[in-house]
């Protein structure tokens, strides 16, 4: 046998050279944010001026389903809480249901317009057209009714009092002549004032119906699914 003169605190393998273990993982060296750009975009510049153009388009419609949405609940909520005040004047009755209908269905009509159909910003148009007439309908026939018992006259019914004396029947007299030319006069300018403001409200819907026509014309299909997407 050939002695080995091993010392205890000699480690065997000492002689043996060390090498730092590969990285298996090169990739993990990347940052969040240099991983992240470098991924593709699915859209191109083109395709992002495409859409911007037409949330250009989009901003009168948006801008008319604000306005109808307004509309639609003040002349809604005029006809409906105006009933329990007329109760027993039956013309005033049927005004204020047609005002309430007329404001139920320009709201109905607004979710219409919101969702890019066509034919909603005329059917808008023409609900005005239809308030327009209820208006003057109703101040033509109050102008060719009896006039109804005025302020003054039911004052003067409840208390016998006021047109004992000759000096105040006179002056009540001239009180309830003059209540009677104001109401005309209301009547009276309530037609040109429904003209002005219903027409009007009118043309700004037919106008906004001629945006949407444009925006659907000149903006691709997948584009339009992305904008109604969004709403």
């Amino acid at each position: 046998m050939i002695p080995f003169d091993i010392h205890a605190d000699t480690p065997i393998m000492s002689s043996l050279p060390s090498q730092p273990a590969p990285d298996t993982h090169p990739s993990l060296s990347l940052s969040g944010h240099q991983a992240q750009s470098t991924q593709a975009t699915p859209l191109n510049d083109a395709q992002f001026s495409q859409i911007k153009q037409a949330c250009q388009r989009a901003r009168p419609i948006n801008k008319a389903v604000r306005f109808a949405t307004l509309s639609g609940w003040m002349t809604l909520g005029t006809g409906a809480l105006s009933l329990p005040f007329v109760l027993g004047d039956t013309p005033m009755i049927i005004f204020m249901l047609i005002i309430a209908g007329i404001g139920t269905r320009e709201l109905t009509l607004r979710r219409s317009l919101n969702i890019f159909e066509l034919r909603a910003a005329n059917k808008l148009a023409f609900n005005q057209l239809i308030l327009g007439a209820a208006i003057g309908t109703y101040a033509i026939v109050k102008l060719m009714s009896p006039a109804a018992t005025t302020l003054v006259e039911s004052a003067m019914q409840s208390d016998p009092n006021l047109a004992g004396t000759p000096e105040v029947a006179g002056m009540m007299s001239d009180m309830i002549e003059l209540e009677k030319m104001v109401n005309k006069l209301i009547y009276i300018a309530m037609i040109p004032i429904a003209i002005i403001v219903q027409g009007s409200t009118a043309l700004y819907y037919h106008l906004k119906g001629r945006k949407l026509n444009a925006l659907l014309n000149n903006t691709p299909g997948w584009i339009i699914k992305v904008l109604l997407t969004t709403r």
